[in-house]
């Protein structure tokens, strides 16, 4: 059993559980909070999504030191000294047009994200650039709606 690590705001949470419900169950799924973070340490997380800031930089270098990805939004300030010397496979996303997940186009209902370099799935597929063309819900923050694309190609 697996578990996937969320940390993004509390009105997002819903959309996260109903998308990621269709490839893993829900008990696999944990939020993190600043408020729970501490009774979580031991968590051992395949995946994290690191969506939003958490101001607990000890507790979370001891969360992702044992994850295999974090898939990092690249737009909000994280200290990345967090993640420094770790054996894990980080994945940036957002409008930087440095991350892996760009966005290269937005319009009312549609957000198109491209992929800058070839990532692998956690199955070892190699997944080579292109562009995904996302709907957009504009009560969901457009950041976790990447995320979650993201989250299904590397489970697939």
């Amino acid at each position: 059993m697996f578990f996937i690590g969320v940390i993004t705001n509390q009105k997002n949470e819903l959309y996260v559980k109903n998308e990621l419900s269709k490839i893993l169950p829900v008990e696999n799924i944990i939020f993190i909070t600043e408020k729970n973070i501490l009774n979580i340490k031991n968590i051992k997380f395949e995946t994290i999504i690191i969506d939003t800031k958490i101001n607990n930089k000890l507790e979370l270098r001891k969360i992702i030191a044992n994850a295999n990805y974090i898939l990092l939004n690249a737009d909000i300030d994280v200290n990345l000294e967090t993640m420094h010397n770790l054996n894990l496979t980080v994945i940036t996303y957002g409008f930087n047009n440095k991350s892996t997940f760009t966005v290269s186009s937005i319009e009312e209902n549609n957000i198109i994200i491209c992929l800058q370099r070839i990532i692998f799935s956690k199955k070892g597929k190699e997944i080579e650039p292109q562009e995904y063309e996302l709907k957009i819900d504009e009560n969901i923050e457009k950041y976790i709606i990447i995320a979650i694309k993201i989250i299904k190609l590397l489970y697939d």
